[in-house]
């Protein structure tokens, strides 16, 4: 009897060896863009301040140039989720694209960084009335910076249809669009605003609060289900470390913006990158269902969607982190 239970303590001891031998992280496929998105980035520049990863999950991750880059390669299978604007996952989810809103990053918010639309100091425009039959500068068609223009020029008497012309133009290229007249409206992120300004010969003619007065979700992060329902254990450890990094992030801004630069995630002047109003950010990464249902009423009345969606179905925070 000693024999065959030593033999079979044995067996179960290389059972157990070789089952966790042989159990490797989660390789998540995640795509990321150029703003707002610093406690994001965070996770890639100090995977140190985020206890799960390379232990639960890995992170594999792609940069791309906007939203509508980040859904094409979310439709083709390359990546596993991604960061996108919160009107971009609002259009898309509407028109049937399965993906589930998993966490928040960054706010579009009175108190904090707001987009910036920038003219020539010098232009012949003083007003959004004066913007008929001019081009205005655009990350991506059915974007936020869209959408935000489209509000402020309905504001100020102009039919977003008829009156301008709509350019895309990526975002490090729109300050030498606007100088070189290829644009007459800049749309910009203050990280790429405030470096444009500081040389000077542009003035900021309005802003995405100009239009919209409350508070929206500016930067979302997007999941397909079925890695939810595959990798649960993985996707939560995921959402956690993310809320780890927010938090620190906002406990620790001006270290977190070094890290970034040094790591070029960002890439101007460092004393420029820290004099930046932030973005505001939730703590806990939890996207607010009610703004982005707000946000969608907006999306309706200004014709980027012709219907709604129940949002409800679309925003998942079974696997996010209470607090």
């Amino acid at each position: 009897m000693n024999r065959i239970a030593t033999c079979i303590a044995f067996a179960a001891g290389v059972f157990s060896w070789s089952a966790q031998s042989f159990s490797q992280p989660v390789t998540l496929k995640m795509g990321r863009a150029n703003a707002a998105e610093e406690n994001y980035w965070l996770m890639e520049a100090r995977p140190d301040i985020t206890p799960n990863q390379n232990k639960v999950y890995k992170l594999d991750v792609t940069p791309f140039r906007a939203s509508d880059a980040t859904f094409r390669a979310f439709e083709a299978g390359q990546i596993d989720g991604g960061t996108a604007s919160a009107n971009a996952v609002i259009t898309a989810a509407a028109k049937g694209l399965d993906l589930r809103v998993v966490a928040s990053l960054s706010l579009e918010a009175n108190g904090g960084s707001v987009t910036q639309y920038m003219v020539k100091s010098d232009a012949p425009i003083r007003s959004i009335a004066d913007l008929k039959g001019k081009t205005i500068g655009i990350v991506g068609y059915r974007s936020s910076i869209e959408l935000w223009a489209r509000a402020a020029l309905a504001k100020g008497g102009l039919n977003p249809e008829k009156d301008v012309t709509w350019a895309v133009v990526p975002f490090p290229a729109m300050g030498a669009a606007l100088r070189s007249g290829k644009v007459d409206v800049a749309g910009m992120p203050q990280i790429f605003s405030e470096p444009e300004a500081a040389k000077g010969g542009l003035r900021s003619l309005f802003t995405s609060k100009t239009g919209v007065p409350f508070d929206e979700e500016l930067i979302l992060i997007i999941m397909r289900p079925e890695i939810m329902k595959k990798h649960p254990e993985a996707v939560r450890a995921f959402l956690a470390d993310l809320a780890t990094a927010t938090k620190w992030y906002l406990a620790n801004p001006r270290e977190a913006k070094q890290v970034l630069i040094d790591k070029k995630f960002v890439g101007i002047a460092p004393e420029a990158y820290f004099k930046l109003p932030d973005y505001k950010r939730d703590p806990s990464a939890r996207p607010n269902l009610k703004a982005l249902e707000q946000m969608q009423d907006m999306l309706v009345e200004h014709g980027f969607l012709d219907k709604k969606t129940d949002l409800r179905q679309v925003v998942d925070l079974s696997l996010s982190p209470v607090n």
